[in-house]
Formats: structure tokens, sequence, C-alpha cells
């Protein structure tokens, strides 16, 4: 993301916050500033980087008083957190809506959803947010749990998947998060070799490359 489109980014919040009267916000306001404050913080995140941003500037961009920023995050590693389970959470939700269908076979399901996991992570948001993950976590430990947070999200929806497909066709699994753990690995795993790469697309070798490692995973179905 390049500064002036980050810089956009936090123009709706920054002239929504300054709009608001002063005083308590109202119960309905409470989960839109937070959301405000977590878009501002990202796209100051990905101008600055984790090091070079601090709570300071991200009040000042969001124009907004100190007292709000910290009575709902207590710290930076708070607020990137937050930020990064806000990422993940309608991205997962959606990417489980999309592939899940009583009629189609497991195989294509985790096939799907892990193109789409893919695609997601490439996209430009969440490949600059990983490229700080993966740039700053040796100096600053904290984003390590900030990136356990997107590796849980996968897992998490893989064994959505699986535990649905289950329960349809009256199998029992009783390790769902084996297979699911093996999945995500692999996933991470080719991300980053896709972002070493300079590329940003899943080209025909990787995504024959998940359907063979997907078809193995289901392959030994009757180990989970």
């Amino acid at each position: 993301m390049t500064a002036t489109h980050a810089m956009s980014t936090t123009q709706p919040a920054d002239s929504a916050a300054r709009r608001r009267p002063r005083g308590r916000p109202r119960l309905e306001d409470v989960a839109d500033i937070e959301n405000e404050l977590v878009e501002v913080a990202l796209a100051e995140f990905l101008r600055h980087g984790y090091g070079g941003t601090s709570m300071v500037t991200i009040v000042k961009a969001a124009g907004v008083s100190k007292t709000t920023l910290y009575s709902r995050f207590a710290s930076k590693e708070d607020l990137f957190i937050a930020m990064m389970k806000k990422m993940v959470q309608g991205d997962l939700s959606a990417r489980i809506r999309a592939v899940e269908s009583p009629s189609r076979l497991l195989n294509d399901m985790l096939r799907e959803f892990a193109c789409k996991s893919l695609e997601i992570g490439l996209d430009s948001r969440h490949y600059g947010v990983i490229r700080l993950i993966y740039g700053e976590s040796h100096r600053f430990p904290e984003l390590r749990e900030a990136g356990e947070a997107l590796a849980e999200a996968s897992r998490s929806g893989i064994v959505n998947v699986i535990t649905a497909y289950a329960e349809r066709q009256g199998l029992t699994i009783t390790n769902p998060r084996a297979p699911a753990n093996a999945l995500a690995l692999f996933l991470r795993g080719m991300h980053l070799d896709i972002m070493l790469s300079g590329s940003r697309t899943i080209d025909d070798a990787r995504r024959k490359e998940i359907k063979w490692f997907v078809d193995l995973l289901v392959g030994s179905m009757d180990r989970w």
C-alpha cells in the first residue's frame, strides 16, 4: 500500500471522529469508534511500520483524544492484536460460507478454502501486515502473537469445514485439528514462498500442489 493510499484510508475515520460531539459517546457509537481507530491504526502501521508507529501518532491521525484511544486499547500491542483479529474474523466467515455445500466433496471444499486463504493473504492489506510481522517480529516479540492470530483463524476455518462435513456425512472425526494444523502449516509455507518470489498471485503450479496436498490429507481421513 502506498503512503498516499494509506493516508486516504484514514480520512473517513479522521473526519468522522472530528464531527462527533464532545462528551461520552452513545452506546451505539462505541463500536464505530473502535472500528475507526483500528482502521486508522492499520493505515499508520502500513505507512510507518510497527516500530515507527506510536499511540501518539495514531491519536493525531485519528483526531481523537488520548483518553479515547487508551480507554479502549491499553497499548500499541493491544491495538495491533485487535486489528489483526478484526481483519481475520470477517474473512474467515466469508471463506467458510463460500466453500461449504452439502453436495460438495471434502477435497473440493478444503482446496477452495486453501486457495481463498492464500488470495486473501496476498491482497494489499493482508500482504502489508504480514510483511510487517515477518520483518519486525525479531525486534518486537509481541508481533508473534498477532501472527498466531492469523494462523489460528486459518486452523479454525479448516476445522469448521471438516467437522461440518463429518456431521452431514455421519462420520466420526476425533481430532480435526490434526489435519487442520497440517494444512495451515502448508499454506503458511506456500504464502511465504510466494512473498519471497515477489509474486502476488497463485499460479497453476501452486494450485496443483495444493490439490496434491489436500488429496493426500483427505486420503488419510481414517486416521483423524
